[in-house]
């Protein structure tokens, strides 16, 4: 399994940045290229490859590490003569950033006119080491449970 991130056509992807800034580098066409560290996502990816325009255009929403933003990759034979370009932007719309920190009585406050969020996928794949985990302490648990009845793990009965 790669550790970047491949951009499908047509398709938006939400990532958290790890970092403040990327690291800069020159591919082998001698092209200034920046990868960006984010958030391992469930499939394993952490960080991803950004040519000098996907960088600008991620520079220019302010975007840091512990924000999220959709990059999609779009490619349509009716726009840019076909060639594939980015689009980016911030996850639930962007609003500036407070300088200072808040007092837990704002916070509490202008927590009641949050959007809901929609699961991302580092939320998903907690809940499933969670039933991972509950799985396995039952799957234990039955098999104690049919050797204590002379059953041997494996047998096809029902627990019950």
């Amino acid at each position: 399994m790669s550790e970047y991130i491949k951009f499908q056509d047509n398709k938006k992807e939400c990532v958290e940045l790890a970092f403040e800034q990327p690291l800069e580098g020159t591919n082998q066409f001698g092209k200034k290229q920046y990868t960006y560290g984010i958030k391992q996502n469930i499939t394993g990816e952490e960080k991803f490859s950004a040519t000098e325009k996907l960088h600008e255009k991620i520079q220019a929403l302010n975007a840091s590490k512990g924000d999220s933003i959709y990059i999609e990759k779009v490619k349509d034979p009716e726009i840019n003569k076909g060639f594939a370009f980015f689009k980016v932007e911030m996850k639930d719309c962007p609003v500036e950033k407070p300088k200072g920190p808040l007092h837990e009585s704002v916070k509490k406050f202008e927590e009641q006119f949050a959007p809901e969020k929609s699961m991302d996928v580092h939320e998903l794949s907690i809940r499933i080491e969670k039933l991972e985990s509950i799985t396995a302490t039952l799957w234990k648990w039955y098999q104690g449970v049919t050797a204590e009845k002379g059953h041997q793990p494996g047998d096809e009965d029902l627990p019950f």
